[in-house]
């Protein structure tokens, strides 16, 4: 009886992921590398609570800088952004 619950609360917890990514287009996953990348490289750290609660904005605005040439102040605009 254990197993039966243990496993109906393992794919409760596992199924709606795995929906999200086999759903999820070319576009979107890109632009996911994108962002964590670019967190990443200023040695921050993002949980998907605070990713959910990001504006399309922020994201952009994340992503358009870390494409910049200015690498000093490349961090500081990313942590700007972030915390706004």
């Amino acid at each position: 009886m254990k197993r039966i619950i243990t496993l109906a609360a393992a794919t409760l917890v596992a199924a709606p992921a795995a929906f999200a990514a086999a759903h999820m287009t070319e576009e979107m996953t890109m632009v996911q590398s994108k962002f964590a990348e670019a967190v990443a490289d200023c040695d921050y750290e993002v949980d998907d609570e605070q990713i959910m609660d990001l504006t399309m904005a922020q994201v952009a605005g994340v992503l358009l800088t870390a494409g910049s040439a200015d690498e000093s102040e490349k961090c500081d605009q990313i942590d700007a952004l972030l915390n706004d």
